[in-house]
């Protein structure tokens, strides 16, 4: 975790830097992703908590700032929300008749509310696409017990920049595995939640808005 640490501070360096010049551009971003969660192999793990895919969304707002040549810097502040669902089988008693045990099964929806602070630092290919690469700090926000305060991704990906509206292609992967629950039990006799490396494929927009001269 130390590693995380130095490493998000030298990309805050370099964006403080980036943002101590003249002009600097801020803009809105919006996203759409796909959540394949990496479900944690454990001494316990069985099929009958296996997870779904699920979806993601989120909206937000960067400042970005050309650092030199064609390498530019932003950070940001957006809201995700992320689904995902997981089966679940809570032993729940036995049958009077021939003693087999009884299960109750089903599908919890997962919900996970958060909070982001990205950091980028874009590289210009040619006038057109570039490539990505930074870091992400979240914190997840609905749930009684996190085990991860804050949650660090990597990101990578590719995009263009040929009009105003921006997009890139982004796979962004957790650093470590991360785990949640709510406190109060399910009426079948277990506790909701999981725990699971983050895993996305991410489609986002960015449009800018403005500039800052200070």
């Amino acid at each position: 975790m130390k590693k995380v640490f130095v490493i998000i501070t030298l990309l805050n360096c370099v964006a403080m830097h980036s943002f101590s010049q003249e002009k600097t551009e801020i803009g809105i971003t919006t996203e759409g992703s796909w959540f394949i969660p990496h479900r944690a192999e454990t001494p316990y793990t069985t099929n009958d908590w296996a997870t779904q895919n699920g979806f993601g969304t989120g909206i937000g707002f960067y400042a970005s700032r050309d650092i030199f040549w064609r390498v530019s810097t932003d950070i940001g502040i957006a809201y995700r929300y992320k689904q995902m669902q997981q089966h679940y089988s809570v032993y729940t008693g036995s049958d009077d008749t021939n003693g087999y045990p009884i299960n109750a099964k089903g599908w919890d929806k997962l919900p996970m509310h958060y909070i982001i602070v990205p950091v980028h630092l874009k590289m210009l290919l040619n006038k057109s696409f570039f490539i990505i690469g930074g870091i992400e700090s979240t914190w997840l926000l609905n749930y009684d017990v996190v085990n991860e305060k804050p949650e660090f991704n990597w990101v990578v990906g590719f995009g263009s920049q040929k009009y105003k509206l921006k997009w890139s292609v982004n796979y962004i992967r957790g650093f470590k595995e991360q785990g949640f629950l709510h406190k109060n039990m399910e009426p079948e006799g277990y506790y909701k939640g999981s725990i699971n490396l983050n895993n996305m494929l991410q489609l986002k927009l960015s449009y800018p808005i403005g500039q800052l001269e200070f």
